[in-house]
């Protein structure tokens, strides 16, 4: 079954990618995401991994909230390692279980992924917040229904993590992960946290308008703060692989009220897609190079459990 939803959902990815593509100039495409040049690639490449860097020290707070104590750039490699898993997993879930497995060799299981969802979580927050801000500010730009469905999904997700408690009685690692969210939300570190994962997700929007910029697209600022968290959160639906196929659709309907034909539309969101991926190979890289340590902390980890 998992295996045919994978199938299912990469058939999805293709069968959008080449919707978009029929019709378009593919020359001028090639043209156009290429203009950008090496240099300017490098620096959204940047520009990217600083929002990881962030994302690294935002994890670091999580876990000092937990009690425990990782360094930043530690975290930071274990954050490339799951970028790059996610180029091959059909979902951020995979990187993401890559990362507590990764993290579990150097502290508790329970707290790592507790620690992962909480950043994660937080994350998604700071997007929804952001999203919510973008179709309040600038609901000229949107149809009524996209600004409803956005604050109901905002209302769901605030609230919807503390429905783990009535779950709680029927598990005692779901209790330990539920006392683990409420040690977090009741801790010193968790306004930095938020105001990390919404510094994180201004960054990311950044990347966009810088991509743009050096593209040569007259696009308003506004439609980028209106638009990127809106289609962030499409692309996390889970029809298609990584949001493949969903993501430039997304790019492609809502650029055109920034005066976007097709083909710029797709060129930006690919433009940075393949940034993020390039980014991704770091993560492998690390892997190799730091594959053996990552055995030695696993037995070693293993052996203090024994004893």
């Amino acid at each position: 079954m998992a295996l045919l939803k994978l199938i299912v959902k990469i058939f999805v990815s293709i069968a959008l990618l080449v919707i978009l593509f029929y019709k378009t100039d593919i020359r001028l495409f090639l043209t156009t995401i290429t203009s950008i040049g090496l240099l300017n690639f490098l620096l959204l490449s940047a520009i990217y991994i600083f929002s990881q860097i962030i994302s690294s020290i935002r994890w670091h707070f999580v876990l000092k909230s937990l009690g425990e104590n990782v360094k930043s750039i530690e975290l930071l490699k274990i954050y490339f390692i799951g970028m790059y898993a996610n180029l091959f997993l059909p979902s951020i879930i995979g990187g993401d279980a890559l990362k507590a497995y990764i993290l579990s060799k150097k502290i508790p299981l329970n707290k790592s992924i507790s620690s992962i969802f909480l950043e994660r979580y937080n994350g998604l927050l700071a997007l929804l917040f952001v999203s919510l801000i973008s179709v309040t500010l600038f609901k000229s730009f949107f149809k009524k229904e996209i600004v409803i469905m956005v604050i109901a999904i905002n209302i769901f997700a605030y609230f919807s993590v503390y429905s783990i408690k009535f779950f709680t009685k029927y598990s005692k690692k779901l209790e330990t992960f539920f006392n683990n969210i409420k040690t977090f939300h009741k801790s010193k570190y968790f306004i930095s946290v938020s105001i990390l994962s919404l510094f994180v997700q201004l960054i990311v929007i950044s990347v966009y308008i810088t991509a743009g910029n050096m593209l040569g697209f007259r696009v308003n600022y506004a439609y980028y703060l209106a638009f990127i968290p809106i289609i962030n959160l499409i692309s996390f639906l889970p029809i298609s692989f990584n949001g493949i196929g969903v993501r430039e659709s997304a790019f492609v309907l809502f650029f055109s009220l920034a005066n976007l034909n097709k083909t710029q539309s797709l060129t930006l969101s690919l433009e940075v897609f393949f940034v993020t991926v390039f980014c991704s190979l770091i993560g492998g890289i690390i892997y190799l190079v730091q594959k053996s340590d990552y055995k030695k902390i696993a037995r070693l980890h293993k052996s203090q459990s024994i004893n």
